[in-house]
């Protein structure tokens, strides 16, 4: 079977056969969060030579079930535990949790596969070789994330694979708050910038910083928020409050999917316009040679379902890129990169908007384009 080089993933489709190139490694980790393969990888590199061989990848550069199977064969069966994060359940990578399982089972080795989201899954336990202590340890680690908890997970792995390290259990980080680095104080007009906790806990927020300077410099007041999710309890509340105290004239949304419920959305709240922004999951060179620009995947969460929430799309204002290979973990990295020119775009975009919600309603003019099918 052909096998591909090593690249950055199109999520269109599962792709071809690729061989991530690997040696062998007493720990495994495996997840479709590239954020936290990122900084995994990064706190694993500053720890030196003090914890056991790691090796880090991404599942959506093993969804070909030959990948699958020759990732097992050259680096997962040398392993002594191995950790995946699977977000969506058994069913999102259903060859490799059952190859997984059986190498487990058939070799002996120390496999832990939790959920990639705070839903819990018996499906996901049934298949791991761990006991159900571990797995929830493990998985509350990844679940409030942040540098202290992932180090601690090294360390805990360390002592799984039979190396004993120090380590602690999890400590609870906020599920939402300020990014201070996006904020910008001054400015007539005032906007809301709200975005996943990911990309804060994993450092990689580049793209928002950037929209926050083309805000301030249309002159906008900006606030940056960081949130687990629109519809968990305490990001909700931490977004009210802040839309109350700030009132903005214009949100850009950076969160995808749908956020509403039967009474609405949080931000509907702030009776201003929401403007959907896209972190593209794609790179810019796939974004380029595609018909249709975005992937599919991209379209679904950051198109369609904000569309159920009267959201107004703009623009993807960042790409995936690849940052240069992580030696100790033999994992290369991706990150958001800012795009000047849509960044540009969606700053006046949300400069019209701002202003024409300003704007008394007598001075307005208004025009209805209907389609001429039922």
């Amino acid at each position: 079977m052909h096998l591909l080089p090593r690249d950055l993933h199109n999520l269109d489709d599962a792709g071809g056969a690729v061989d991530l190139g690997q040696s062998p490694a007493e720990i495994v980790f495996l997840s479709f969060s590239d954020s936290e393969l990122r900084l995994l990888a990064r706190l694993y590199e500053q720890s030196g030579a003090t914890l056991p061989s790691l090796r880090c990848a991404s599942l959506a550069q093993l969804k070909h079930p030959y990948s699958v199977d020759l990732y097992l064969d050259t680096v997962a069966r040398h392993a002594r535990l191995i950790v995946v994060r699977l977000l969506g359940g058994k069913d999102y990578w259903p060859y490799g949790v059952e190859q997984l399982e059986a190498l487990a089972r058939a070799k002996g080795i120390a496999l832990a596969i939790v959920p990639g989201d705070a839903h819990d899954d018996a499906r996901l336990k049934q298949a791991s070789t761990l006991g159900v202590e571990t797995l929830n340890r493990i998985w509350r680690l990844f679940q409030d994330g942040g540098p202290d908890n992932l180090r601690s997970f090294l360390g805990y792995a360390a002592t799984l694979a039979g190396h004993p390290a120090q380590w602690r259990e999890s400590a609870c980080v906020a599920n939402a708050g300020r990014l201070e680095a996006a904020c910008r104080a001054g400015g007539e007009l005032r906007a809301t910038i709200v975005f996943y906790r990911a990309m804060f806990l994993a450092d990689d927020v580049a793209p928002i910083v950037a929209l926050a300077d083309a805000l301030a410099e249309r002159g906008f007041a900006v606030e940056a928020i960081y949130v687990a999710s629109l519809k968990e309890a305490e990001s909700e509340a931490f977004v009210s409050r802040a839309l109350e105290t700030f009132a903005p004239d214009v949100i850009l949304n950076a969160t995808a999917f749908s956020a509403r419920r039967d009474a609405g959305s949080v931000l509907d709240r702030a009776d201003a316009p929401v403007l959907q922004v896209a972190l593209a999951t794609s790179s810019r060179e796939a974004w380029e040679d595609s018909t249709r620009g975005a992937n599919g995947a991209d379209l679904a969460m950051n198109v369609v379902l904000p569309e159920v929430d009267g959201r107004i799309f703009t623009r993807a204002i960042s790409f995936k890129e690849e940052a240069p290979l992580r030696l100790a973990a033999e994992f290369s990295e991706t990150r958001h990169a800012p795009e000047g020119s849509r960044i540009d775009f969606v700053a006046d975009l949300a400069l019209n908007w701002a202003r024409l919600r300003r704007k008394p309603n007598a001075e307005k003019s208004l025009a209805l384009i209907l389609s001429d099918y039922p």
